[in-house]
């Protein structure tokens, strides 16, 4: 039996501190990016086993997110839909850099990023095993009646100067 999903909003009300620094990027400067773009596809091929859904979702994707290793290798990638609002589609980081808090990292400043561009609002559906993680980066779950939980505790911080 599948595990179930969850819809969760995140409305951005004020920067948030990111412990990894991630690159925020048009989707152009991504493809330009060549060896990261070979670790996404491999990444979405091995995690996700959902290619065709990927390059559904791809003709959509505005920025990515992407986390980088000393050596300076991607190692995290997070996908964002920008119609108006954004849609997180894709979280994948490389098993060998997990429990580093770089998913953490590449969610919160993808909100940070809508902050600062004026978006109202990011969505995301991920299961509900992950709802810690997106909780700590202030998302709520939509109940299944379209209720919002209540919102975490967490610490917002001051944007730097």
């Amino acid at each position: 039996m599948a595990e179930p999903e969850l819809h969760y909003f995140c409305k951005p009300t004020a920067l948030r501190a990111v412990a990894h620094s991630i690159d925020f990027l048009t989707a152009q400067e991504f493809v330009a990016d060549e060896p990261a773009c070979k670790k996404l596809w491999e990444l979405v091929s091995t995690q996700f086993r959902t290619r065709g859904k990927f390059l559904a979702v791809w003709a959509g994707v505005r920025f990515v997110a992407v986390h980088r290793d000393p050596a300076g290798r991607a190692d995290g990638f997070l996908l964002v839909n920008a119609p108006v609002n954004w849609q997180i589609d894709y979280v994948a980081v490389c098993a060998e850099s997990r429990g580093q808090g770089i998913a953490s990292a590449l969610v919160t400043e993808t909100a940070n990023q809508a902050l600062l561009r004026g978006v109202p609002y990011v969505m995301l559906t991920s299961k509900e095993s992950l709802r810690p993680l997106y909780e700590a980066c202030g998302f709520v779950p939509i109940e299944p009646t379209g209720v919002l939980s209540a919102p975490p505790r967490t610490q917002d911080v001051a944007p730097a100067n």
